[in-house]
Formats: structure tokens, C-alpha cells, sequence
């Protein structure tokens, strides 16, 4: 980014401050400044003529002028370039002058005529041919003012129009701080620095009635990836006013080529300034309906704006020739957009080009820039008194931003700076930042710039005070340790045991990447997560946001191992899910694919299924002490297409969603070359929350436990958890249950029947039961099962 002292001479009252200090201003604020160049310094004697009379020497290209500088003033300069013409105002070095390219100038005769000095074009004076246009690179430059008169100015230094000797900052801008590619935002933070007023340049548009409409339709592929849309028209007049030369120069020193359409460098002036790229349309040339579009062109996909067939515009590039808009243009279409960042950095990649527009479309800045956009372009389009009317803006797509209030308490700012500091002293930091503070007591309410699409926590604010305060201010401090009383951690307790029952159970602990795609986030956002945290540069579409569940990782390295020999796998995995506003949970994954248990002495072989998955979680819950008859298994009926549609279940704590537990779909499996896979994934800090914490040691019976086996067919379209509660219910001297086999021979799984073989266990703290007392809960556990219409084998 290139920012020049002149143009911040337009917001700012740069009379007392120097370069050195702007330059220590802006590294200071973390906006490292690369490079300088004083563009006063690089020529001498450069004064503004004018070409009276052009006399053409036969037999040469040479032609003669007779050229005023000055009152009552003339020279006669010989040029062989191709524009010499009659009434325009070159650039003009006399002799004795120095020019950037290294030419000391003196009078010169050529075939007996004296030449007392040249015109000059920009390449001579100090302006790098990348930024000029062919013409620019051979041609003498001729200046226009829209601003005084050049009648006036003859014989003057150009800088008096041209704003030629400015003083550049060319600036390395961080990612977090792409709202400066608007240079209205480093406006706000060099006023700050400085404690200056900003200048009110602003001016009220006042919009007419809406006569004209367009309808702007989006691609269904496309859908997804729209920020924004709005638009409005302008009506022009006075059409012939050329490009004002000190906005020339200004684009040409913040590096940016002018082209021979002035509307287009008019709206790129509006662009550098507002951040808010445009895409400017002659209104009357649209015959049909404009759409947003992707559209192979040479073999590569671009984002096209097309009106019926025909492509109007492809974005970061200029409006096509058949849509220009030029000085025949009775009304200006202005179109401004915002996508998906990724989207539109593909885009400047298969473009392989980097112009105003690229740069600013493949960056996170404020998706809702228009009304500052057309704020601009107004004010510059008014300069040159051409317009005739402007409408209302129409937004037919505008993107809701993030929340933009954080309340933070003053001792939170101190913990987490590490430095003493006041509510004054943090409020006299923010002072044309457009960062609100409301206080209350010892609270502060922080409403932030929209533009600042860095700032949406409350560690980003005080990171922001950090900045502000000056880092070099924040003293440094050897760390303290203080010693103090060890404490229960009962949560670090509990989740060591945890790990260590899952390690014990032969699964596997794993760790992978907290980064996914948007599209997996959405479809296996089982915790109906809102706001999920979008990172503002993703390395690639595969990293854009933060999970929001860890079951897509799971299975993502149950796929990746079995493609790598590995079929048979039990992993877990502890890690936390995020989004916006500090929301935080951490979860617990567990899944099993392939066989569970593998005895080739024994010939015992039991692949993974339903009633393992469930075993292991049931045997968690009981780990955290969580009353089992207030646990539920709700069949989910709506499930993406990856989960088994039958095999599936939401888990619930008195109506509290602790998690999931499914199967995937065998098509799915057989599409990645998979075993039956089944996955649970729960909440642990609802498990920690309905956890009974108070651990009361039972009493240990005396005497002899006594067991029964117990077996019966169950549907497989029926969930043993779902009968548990009913199946044991009225048993006295129950003490525990465990599933211990499950059985299917080919005619039971053509029925698609099991059967099931529970050991139940009975006690009792009082007295050794009798055979009686076990057999009378053993008959009512079979009396349960009839009511419930279940066969006992």
C-alpha cells in the first residue's frame, strides 16, 4: 500500500510533523514502511509551458516550437516526438536543469536551430515505464487542471498543479490489517498518533428517485460465495472534461497505471481511497438481465458479470469495450461487489495479474463498503462537475457482520497486558479510530470500526491497546513465579481416567487439524454450532474455518489409514470446537471400524457394531457417575447422507444434547474402501457439568454375588439402551448389568434380528441371598421382557 504526504495533506494538518516522524508513526503502529522517495528531489528547473505555434523542419521528424514560459516569455524548444501540438501545456526542463534519468540540460542546436530546453514525459523525470502506458513511455506529457486555470500557471513549477514533488511511504500491510487497503483507515490512525482533527471532506449526496432498474442474478453455483451486491446509477454531463493531471499523478505515484479511460482511473481513485471496488457500466448498452456467473475461459474458471451472453466484466479486470462507459455515456451503471476471499484469490491467480481491484476483492475487508465507495466517487465525479443525478443505492445481497461490541473489565486489560494502566489512559488511545468506549464502573464496552474486520474478541482488544499505547512503552519484566496450595482438579482427574479406560480398551489416541472447509463444517455440525470462526487468509479452501465437531476428522484418518493398509482401527481423539464470541466446548470422539475384538487362539472374531460403541460410552458415564435412567437415545431421522439412516442416535441428558452416536452409511463405506466404521462423539463439559461430583465410597457387601445370563432376540432396528430401563425395572438386589455377547446365525440375519446375552448381577448389604431372591428378580426381569413382547432364548 502507498500513501503520499500531499493526498494526506487534504485530511490532515501536516505543517508541524515531518517524514521522519510519519514514517516513525507508522512503523510505530505496525505499518513496517518499506520504502521512501522524495520525488522533490529528483529533478530541478521542471516549469509548465505552453505550445504556441508547431512548425514541422522537412526532411526530419524534427519540429520546431515556439513555446511561452512565462509573461512575454518564449523559447524555442526542437522535439521529435510524435505529439507535438499547438495550445497544450508540457512539461518543461530548461537549461541548466537536472533530471531524474541523469541529463543535465543545456541549450542544443540541431541543424543550426537552438534548442533551449525539452518537453519532457514522465519516464525522464522519474516515473518507472511499468507504470506508464505505451503512449506515456515515447510521448511528451500535456497537463490539465480541472482545479485552476493553465493560462495562469504558464512559466510556474508543475508542482503547482501537478502535485509532482510528493514524498511517498510505501507500506507492508499485515493480513489482520487489510481495512487500510482503504487509505482512509491509515488516515484515522496517523490523526490519532498525532492527536489531529481529520478535515470534513465529506459531503451529503443528495440522491434522486429511483428511475432506472436492473436486476442482478446470481449463479446457483455462485450462491454460496456472494457477499454482497448493491448498485446504483449516475447521470452524467460535461463528459469532456479530461483527467485532472495531479490525479494522474497521484495514481502514477501510488503505483498504479492510468488508462485512457478517465471514468475507470476516476473509479480507481474512489477504489484506493474507500477500499470498495467498482465496476462501472454504460446503463444504456444492458439490454439483458446481468448475471453473476463462473465461466471457463481458455481452459480456467473466472467470476464474470454477464448480460445474457455476452461478458460485461470479469472481475479485476475493466469493463469490457462493448460496456465501457466514455464521454457518449448518458447514465452510469456503478456495480459493487463482495465474495469469498478464496474464491476471488483463485481468481487474481488464474488472472496472474495484481490490479487495484484483484488486490482488494481477494482480501478480508468490511463486506459492506458501498456507501463509503460511492461516497468517493461522488466527490470525485463532483470535482468534475459531471454529474446530473445520483440514485439511491439498491443492495440486493449484503452480508450480516460479525458482532461488533466486546465488554471487557479493566482488570482483565491489566492481567492480560501485564502493565498499570487507567480507563482515561485507555480511552484517550482511541480517538478518531471510530472505536467507541461506553464505561461502566470498572467495565468497558468497546463498539468497533466495521472496517476493522481484525478486531472480534476480547483479547483482540487488548492486543489493540497494546498497539496503541506503543509496544516499546510496555516495560519489560523477568516472569514471577508464585508458589501456592495445590488444588483438586476434578475435570483433569476425571479426563486422565478417561484416558486411560479408552487406552485400556485398546483405542488409539489421535490429534488432528482444528482447520476444515465451510461446506464439511456446515453439513457435520452436529452441536448446531452458530457463527463459526472463518480465518481471513486460509492457507487453502481445505483451512478456511475452525470445526465446529471432530467426527468429519475422524473419519477423515479412519479413511487415510485404511488406504494406507490399516483397516482394522480404534481411535479417540479430546479436543475442543470453536466459534465467534468466544464460544468454546470441548469434545471427546471415539470410533471403531473393522474388528473389535480379534482372538485367533480363542477363534473369537467380533466385528465393530452398535451395541460395542454404546458399551463404551455407557461405561463413560458411569466413569462421571451420570445417572444412567436419566439418559436417552433419540433416533434421528434427519441425517446427512454419510450416517447410517437407521443406526443412529442423539444422546440426551434430561433433554440436554450430550452427543451422538451413529454408524456410517455402507454405501459411504464401500465408496471409501472402509469396514464398518461406528462413531461416538459427545460434549465433556456437559458430561463434567451432569457429572455427579460428590464421590460417596459404597459399602462393600460381605457377602457372595451371585449372576444369571440372560438371553433374547432383539430386532436390530431396536437399540438396547432404549429397553435397558424397562427390562430392569422393579429389581431389588440388581447390583450391576453388562452386554457380554451379541449373536446373529443366517436366519436370524435374514430377519434382521440379534440376540442378546446380558449378565446381570445381584447382592444385597443385609444378608446372603438365597436362591429364591435371585430367582424372584431374575422372573421379574423375564416378566419385563414379555410385556415387552420380546422372545427369551
Amino acid at each position: 500500500m502507498i500513501i503520499t504526504r500531499k493526498w494526506l495533506e487534504k485530511y490532515l494538518d501536516l505543517s508541524n510533523i515531518s517524514n521522519q516522524q510519519i514514517s516513525i508513526c507508522l512503523n510505530s503502529l505496525g505499518f513496517e514502511v518499506e520504502q521512501e522517495i522524495d520525488f522533490s528531489k529528483l529533478n530541478s528547473k521542471l516549469i509548465i509551458g505552453y505550445i504556441e505555434s508547431v512548425e514541422a523542419i522537412e526532411g526530419t521528424k524534427l519540429k520546431k516550437t515556439k513555446t511561452r514560459i512565462g509573461k512575454n516569455k518564449y523559447v524555442t524548444i526542437l522535439s521529435t516526438s510524435r505529439n507535438i501540438e499547438a495550445n497544450r501545456y508540457p512539461i518543461v526542463a530548461l537549461p541548466g536543469a537536472k533530471l531524474a534519468n541523469g541529463l543535465e540540460l543545456d541549450n542544443r542546436e540541431i541543424l543550426g536551430i537552438v534548442s533551449e530546453g525539452m518537453f519532457c514525459g514522465f519516464n525522464e523525470i522519474g516515473l518507472s515505464n511499468s507504470i506508464l502506458t505505451e503512449a506515456e513511455q515515447v510521448e511528451v506529457y500535456y497537463i490539465n487542471s480541472i482545479y485552476k486555470d493553465m493560462s495562469e500557471m504558464v512559466g510556474k513549477n508543475i508542482s503547482e498543479v501537478l502535485n509532482y514533488d510528493d514524498y511517498i511511504f510505501e507500506v507492508d500491510l499485515t493480513l489482520n490489517r487489510s481495512d487500510a487497503l482503504a487509505a482512509k483507515q491509515l488516515v484515522k490512525e496517523i490523526a490519532n498518533y498525532f492527536d489531529l482533527k481529520i478535515k470534513q471532506t465529506e459531503q451529503k449526496i443528495k440522491f434522486a428517485k429511483n428511475t432506472n432498474t436492473v436486476s442482478i442474478k446470481i449463479d446457483k453455483k455462485l450462491e454460496a460465495d456472494v457477499n454482497t451486491i448493491s448498485h446504483t446509477f449516475i447521470g452524467l454531463k460535461n463528459t469532456n472534461t479530461p483527467l485532472d493531471s495531479s490525479h494522474d499523478v497521484w495514481l502514477k505515484h501510488s503505483n498504479i497505471k492510468t488508462s485512457e479511460n478517465k471514468y475507470e482511473d476516476i473509479a480507481s481513485m474512489a477504489t484506493l481511497i474507500s477500499g470498495q471496488p467498482f465496476i462501472l457500466v454504460d446503463a444504456d448498452k444492458i439490454q439483458q438481465e446481468l448475471t453473476l456467473a463462473k465461466q471457463v475461459i481458455e481452459e480456467k474458471e473466472f467470476v464474470v458479470l454477464k448480460s445474457g451472453k455476452d461478458i460485461v466484466n470479469i472481475l479485476g479486470l475493466k469493463t469490457e469495450e462493448k460496456f465501457k462507459v466514455t464521454d457518449a455515456t448518458n447514465t452510469i451503471l456503478v456495480i459493487m461487489l463482495n465474495l469469498d476471499q478464496i474464491i476471488m484469490r483463485k481468481q487474481q491467480k488464474n488472472l496472474n495479474i495484481s490490479t487495484i481491484d484483484t488486490q482488494r476483492y481477494a482480501k478480508p475487508l468490511n463486506p459492506n463498503l458501498y456507501d463509503q465507495g460511492i461516497e468517493e466517487l461522488v466527490k470525485i465525479l463532483n470535482d468534475y462537475k459531471m454529474i446530473e443525478s445520483v440514485e439511491k443505492i439498491t443492495t440486493s445481497v449484503k452480508k450480516i457482520t460479525y458482532d461488533n461490541v466486546y465488554k471487557i473489565t479493566l482488570e482483565k486489560i491489566k492481567q492480560v497486558l501485564g502493565i498499570e494502566i487507567t480507563i482515561e489512559e485507555i480511552v484517550s488511545l482511541f480517538r478518531t479510530l471510530d472505536i467507541s468506549i461506553a464505561i461502566k464502573k470498572d467495565e468497558l464496552t468497546f463498539t468497533v470500526d466495521q472496517n476493522r474486520t481484525d478486531l472480534y474478541g476480547k483479547n483482540d482488544i487488548c492486543e489493540e491497546i497494546a498497539r496503541l499505547y506503543g509496544y516499546d512503552n510496555i516495560i519489560e519484566q523477568p516472569l514471577e513465579y508464585v508458589t501456592f496450595t495445590k488444588t483438586k482438579n476434578l475435570e483433569k482427574k476425571l479426563k486422565d481416567k478417561l484416558n486411560d479406560y479408552l487406552v485400556g480398551a485398546g483405542f488409539n489416541n489421535i490429534k488432528t487439524y482444528s482447520l476444515t472447509d465451510k461446506k464439511s463444517n456446515k453439513d457435520w455440525n452436529l452441536f448446531k454450532v452458530k457463527n463459526p470462526v472463518v480465518l481471513m487468509s486460509p492457507l487453502s479452501s481445505q483451512r478456511e474455518t475452525f470445526r465446529n465437531n471432530l467426527s468429519k476428522s475422524m473419519i477423515e484418518t479412519i479413511i487415510f489409514n485404511a488406504n494406507n493398509g490399516n483397516k482394522v482401527v480404534k481411535f479417540f481423539e479430546f479436543a475442543d470446537i470453536f466459534a465467534m464470541n468466544g464460544f468454546r466446548q470441548s469434545n471427546l470422539c471415539f470410533a471403531t471400524s473393522g474388528e473389535v475384538i480379534s482372538d485367533d487362539l480363542q477363534q473369537i472374531h467380533i466385528q465393530a457394531n452398535y451395541s460395542y460403541i454404546s458399551s463404551i460410552l455407557v461405561s463413560i458415564l458411569n466413569l462421571y457417575k451420570v445417572d444412567i435412567k436419566n439418559v436417552t437415545f433419540d433416533y434421528e431421522e434427519k441425517v446427512i447422507d454419510e450416517i447410517h439412516p437407521y443406526i443412529n442416535a442423539c444422546v440426551k441428558f434430561k433433554n440436554k444434547k450430550l452427543g451422538f452416536i451413529y454408524k456410517l452409511n455402507p454405501a459411504y463405506e464401500a465408496e471409501n474402501k472402509i469396514n464398518p466404521t461406528f462413531i461416538c462423539e459427545i460434549n465433556l463439559d456437559l458430561l463434567l457439568e451432569i457429572a455427579n461430583k460428590q464421590h460417596v465410597t459404597n459399602e462393600i457387601s460381605k457377602f457372595q454375588q451371585s449372576s444369571r445370563d440372560i438371553s433374547f432376540e432383539l430386532s436390530n432396528d431396536i437399540k438396547f439402551d432404549l429397553i435397558a430401563s424397562q427390562l430392569l425395572k422393579n429389581l431389588k438386589y440388581l447390583t450391576t448389568y453388562k452386554v457380554i455377547d451379541k449373536y446373529a446365525d443366517k436366519e436370524m440375519k435374514e430377519a434382521n434380528i440379534s440376540s442378546l446375552t446380558i449378565k446381570l448381577t445381584f447382592n444385597s448389604l443385609e444378608h446372603q441371598l438365597t436362591e429364591k431372591e435371585i430367582a424372584n428378580d431374575f422372573d421379574i426381569a423375564l416378566n419385563n421382557l414379555k410385556k415387552l413382547n420380546i422372545k427369551v432364548r
